[in-house]
């Protein structure tokens, strides 16, 4: 009888080393998985008068974000790297005439981009621009938070 109680113990011994080297395997291999950094992007719109009453259908990436109404802000959480935004107005569709702005996301940075309104003669011009926290920081101060985009 101690003869198989021997060999019980060996075979449990055996198992609890297999069981630990693979849960070791598993958590060095769950260390090599790389989360992807985040960083914000403002998006800001003050454009006057000039198309108050209509939002501003804004895209990052091809994916529409938000329906920025005039004198709002709206903040999204993007992944570090370059992206591609672009707004749209009124009912325009997505066409190689829209003018897009490529921005550099850092993680733990906020990007701010401001959309633009221009009214001429034959129609108007609509784009967006990066622009330096300190200044939107002040344009910020005279609008309001838009967390209800879509």
């Amino acid at each position: 009888m101690n003869r198989n109680f021997e060999m019980i113990i060996l075979k449990l011994n055996k198992i609890l080393i297999v069981t630990f080297l693979s849960i070791t395997a598993l958590m060095s291999a769950q260390d090599n998985v790389s989360i992807p950094k985040k960083a914000k992007v403002y998006f800001l719109r003050s454009t006057g008068f000039v198309g108050s009453g209509t939002s501003f259908k804004t895209y990052i990436d091809g994916e529409l974000v938000c329906r920025l109404g005039n004198k709002k802000y709206s903040i999204h959480e993007v992944s570090e790297g370059k992206h591609e935004c672009y707004v749209l107005f009124g009912g325009l569709k997505i066409n190689e005439k829209v003018e897009n702005c490529e921005i550099k996301v850092q993680e733990n940075k906020p990007t701010y981009v401001q959309f633009f309104l221009d009214n001429g003669i034959f129609g108007y011009k609509i784009y967006c621009k990066e622009i330096t926290g300190e200044d939107a920081k002040k344009k910020i101060e005279k609008m309001k938070e838009d967390v209800k985009c879509l």
